[in-house]
């Protein structure tokens, strides 16, 4: 790679700008160090939320709760099991859409503001679903498509709402290991909750430190500027970005106020605000790591979840980087001075800040970017969509507690089998009713995406018209699509007509299958564990805690994902790759 080195007489801006490998990796380390070191200092509390203790801020959020339960006539000690917890959440989750996608549709066709394109029933409903399913997939991509009436009530709301369901669903999943009375919880008040006492503090925060560090947050439609050479003026749109932003990352949201998200200089002008965002949405995940092992009393095994995590993370980020960094060999044999593929990305973020946002996006259900990524290269691709493939391993707020105890209880049942000794986990007996709800929980993600990308490439003529790339990049578009929406993560690759009937109700029936059964299957082994009295350990059972468990759940994790996807990953990112590079390929015709 051939690099052009310059003096700017400061040894640290010559080390960095000189040495753009070192420093990426270096940039990469400190970002995955000072995340850990945050969502680390975050668990204490999130797990008093988990054990119902008492927290600094509740003497300010518990009179504000008790008076809305009490408005909704709700009595928080009224506690439920699976079916009643489970169909509260459904039916609030429910009238919520209702209401949302009937405040879309009279928005936008009878109070619209000048300029404002009103959205049809399907793009309604898919974004609707889409953030009320915490995916954020956008369909859209003009802050002109809503009013920021809608902005503000509707996507806002629904970021609120969606994270405070997944998080209410990981304290009744908690709670069901750590009781013994057979009841969840209430979800109406563990909603609250986790809305005033976790999601809007620091959404605050976070939006006071994107408005410090330059993100607009105004009630002002436009910002008007002059050309120099044009005798007519540009409008900017702005409006409440940075209050956006704060709940769009701390709730791992993702949806953007610009259709380019974080790559747009008024969502993510710095690498401070970049730092701030990666930091937003993985402090509540990493945190909710690290509070599992308090909660239960097991530092050991929030320390081998974190450490599993930890592991997929950095070869997500790296792998990312180094595949952009490497670009492909047809640029370099044109004689350009190449550094890394720029292509797409904000230059003032850079390709290793790049990496890593991209990387934390989608080990989180965040999905939020902040480069093109139908401009990154195979190997680029297959960082940041590897993740995605294993559902989100970190998650969500809550729902990445959930994603994760999935692949413990099935490699707790696998290592079992294998060494010949009780299936437990923390002292709790697991029977076949959870391995086969948490098999479920792993099964059904790959299934919503394999047959509606089947059944897409079946029909593709028809489908798949207003693709731009080439077959490889086409399929790779479509997995990333699908797998995206499946994990209620939201990101996209782009390159076709997202915004069509068939896309918008696809990816609609996909985000919902991917959301609430998911919630579903792991409550109900919630309950089940809740029926059970911990045992006596004798060693008869398989220590969760060790290095041996967390490489046999590492390695179950990739095994379930190379056997479900392999074969598309074959004929989509690992054949764009091969081609780049001119690797040897047999090609049957």
């Amino acid at each position: 790679m051939n690099t052009s080195t310059s003096s700017t007489g400061n040894f640290w801006i010559d080390f960095f700008v000189n040495n753009r490998m070192v420093s990426g990796i270096i940039i990469i380390i400190i970002y995955l160090a000072v995340i850990s070191f945050l969502g680390f200092l975050l668990a204490p509390y999130i797990k008093k939320l988990y054990t119902g203790e008492n927290t600094k801020l509740r003497r300010f959020t518990a009179p504000v709760i008790k008076k809305i339960e009490a408005y909704a006539g709700v009595d928080p000690n009224n506690t439920s099991s699976f079916k009643g917890y489970f169909l509260t959440l459904i039916i609030f989750n429910f009238i919520v859409g209702v209401f949302s996608l009937l405040f879309l549709i009279i928005q936008g066709y009878f109070f619209k503001f000048p300029g404002q394109r009103p959205m049809n029933f399907y793009l309604a409903l898919n974004t609707v679903i889409s953030f009320l399913t915490n995916t954020n997939l956008q369909h859209y991509s003009s802050p002109l498509r809503l009013s920021y009436t809608d902005v503000t009530i509707v996507i806002i709301g629904l970021m609120y709402e969606s994270a405070a369901t997944g998080f209410a669903a990981s304290m009744a999943f908690i709670r069901g290991i750590i009781s013994d009375d057979g009841k969840l919880g209430n979800f109406f008040h563990d909603f609250l909750v986790s809305i005033f006492d976790l999601l809007l503090p620091l959404s605050i925060l976070a939006t006071i430190l994107l408005i410090t560090f330059g993100v607009p947050d105004t009630t002002y439609t436009s910002i008007i500027i002059h050309p120099f050479f044009d005798k007519f003026t540009v409008g900017i749109p702005v409006g409440p970005v940075a209050s956006l932003e704060g709940i769009k990352n701390i709730g791992t949201n993702g949806g953007g106020f610009y259709g380019t998200n974080a790559g747009y200089p008024f969502e993510n002008p710095s690498w401070i605000t970049n730092i701030i965002e990666v930091i937003s949405f993985t402090i509540i995940p990493i945190g909710s790591i690290f509070a599992i092992g308090q909660v239960l009393d097991n530092r050991k095994f929030s320390r081998m979840l974190f450490g599993v995590i930890m592991t997929l993370f950095a070869f997500s980020a790296f792998l990312a980087f180094f595949g952009e960094m490497a670009g492909v060999p047809s640029i370099s044999t044109l004689g350009i001075n190449f550094g890394g593929n720029y292509i797409g990305k904000e230059t003032a973020i850079g390709i290793s800040q790049s990496a890593i946002f991209g990387s934390a996006a989608t080990l989180t259900s965040t999905g939020a970017a902040n480069a093109a990524l139908i401009d990154y290269t195979p190997a680029g691709i297959l960082g940041v969509l590897f993740p995605i493939l294993l559902n989100d391993p970190l998650g969500g707020v809550g729902t990445g507690v959930l994603n994760i105890f999935s692949y413990v209880i099935f490699t707790v049942f696998l290592v079992s089998l294998m060494v010949g000794k009780l299936p437990e986990l923390m002292s709790l007996k697991i029977s076949s009713k959870e391995i086969k709800y948490s098999t479920f929980s792993l099964i059904i993600h790959p299934l919503i995406i394999i047959v509606p990308l089947g059944f897409t490439l079946l029909f593709g003529p028809i489908l798949m018209e207003s693709f731009v790339n080439t077959r490889p990049d086409q399929i790779t578009a479509l997995l990333y699509e699908y797998a995206s929406s499946a994990s209620n993560n939201g990101s996209e690759i782009g390159g076709f007509a997202t915004n069509s009937v068939f896309f918008n109700l696809m990816d609609s029936v996909i985000m919902l299958l991917g959301r609430y059964p998911i919630i579903a299957f792991q409550l109900i082994v919630a309950e089940s564990f809740s029926h059970k009295k911990p045992k006596v350990q004798y060693g008869r059972s398989v220590d969760v805690g060790s290095f041996w468990f967390g490489f046999m759940l590492l390695f179950t994790m990739i095994i379930l994902g190379l056997i479900s996807f392999f074969p598309i990953l074959a004929a989509g990112p690992l054949l764009a790759w091969g081609r780049a590079f001119s690797l040897a390929l047999v090609v049957v015709k």
